[in-house]
């Protein structure tokens, strides 16, 4: 057979197959992936909680895939951005490492997105878990969210909090309009000016993460009265979560994952899924990722599938009790 007729001949063998060169060894999804240098587009700014998690396993995964893996932080508008450009890469060398609330909440802020967030975002592992907190300040007289929502009730409308965007705002948020409790909302748009505020009492509530409130904590000038993750933190062993303080409602993950393109291979999924595993058991990996004021995970493609549904399931809640994009804004 002539090398004509042979390249023809291979040429419509990939066709019929629904194959392209770039697509085979992924196609597969056995040990050929990666065959060039992989990209994690992180759609959070350079020096952020996720970011640096995503550095980390970067680092983890080119070790052990042979390859580079670089980080690209494509910030904006709460992830869409990023979301925008993981979903327009169509490249199948290209991952995201994103959080389930691009899937769970931004569907309900944005009229439009630039993502198709049911097709274009293949979840493929958790890696972390932002520790999200309910903390107080020290002069406020409480020990516990049963013991905040009594004063909160004795007192409407006396008694100010913050909050980080999204999820730790939601929670809060909703809460309060359960119980029909009144409070005062202090927006910022300085993450810095809020800690410094906490810290000095000038707001006596803040829901946000671990991250944001622990030198306020560790100054003394503040206490942490729950976790709203279903389970306590290892880091955290006497802080009860908020189910145990009776605010089951409140009960949400910050959770935060690597995912894949558009149709990824079963089969490659769960290679990465292994790989990203691997990567969370190394304890160097995880006490960086911890110091970070994040718990390490590590799961399969159906359990991190599983985990995004469960905060869809909470977000849904939350939105019949408050309107998302205009609460207490």
């Amino acid at each position: 057979m002539g090398l004509r007729n042979l390249r023809n001949v291979v040429g419509l063998t990939m066709l019929l197959a629904g194959a392209t060169p770039a697509t085979v060894s992924t196609c597969r999804g056995d040990d050929a992936w990666p065959v060039r240098i992989v990209k994690i587009i992180v759609p959070f700014a350079a020096g952020s909680a996720n970011d640096v998690s995503a550095r980390f396993y970067a680092d983890g995964l080119s070790r052990r895939w042979g390859k580079p893996v670089i980080v690209e932080n494509r910030p904006g508008a709460d992830a869409v951005v990023g979301g925008g450009a993981f979903a327009n890469a169509r490249d199948d060398h290209t991952l995201l490492y994103g959080t389930a609330s691009m899937v769970t909440v931004s569907p309900l802020l944005q009229d439009s997105l630039p993502y198709d967030s049911s097709r274009d975002m293949v979840p493929i592992a958790s890696t972390a878990s932002s520790i999200l907190v309910i903390a107080v300040h020290d002069r406020l007289p409480v020990r516990s969210l049963q013991e905040l929502a009594e004063l909160a009730r004795a007192k409407p409308g006396e008694l100010s909090w913050s909050s980080g965007p999204s999820l730790p705002h939601f929670v809060f948020a909703a809460m309060l309009a359960r119980h029909g409790l009144k409070q005062i909302y202090i927006p910022y748009r300085d993450a810095s000016a809020q800690q410094a505020d906490f810290g000095e009492g000038r707001i006596q509530i803040l829901s946000h993460a671990l991250l944001s409130v622990r030198a306020s904590v560790v100054a003394g000038k503040a206490r942490i009265l729950a976790v709203t993750s279903p389970g306590r933190q290892p880091s955290l062993p006497d802080v009860p979560t908020v189910a145990e303080s009776g605010f089951a409602e409140m009960e949400i993950e910050g959770l935060a994952g690597l995912f894949g393109w558009r149709d990824m291979p079963a089969a490659l999924r769960d290679k990465i899924a292994e790989d990203v595993k691997a990567v969370a058991a190394d304890p160097s990996v995880r006490s960086r990722i911890e110091a970070s004021g994040a718990q390490v995970l590590g799961s399969t493609p159906r359990e991190f599938s599983a985990a995004i549904e469960r905060q869809r399931t909470g977000i849904e809640q939350i939105s019949r009790v408050v309107d998302l994009k205009n609460v207490a804004r």
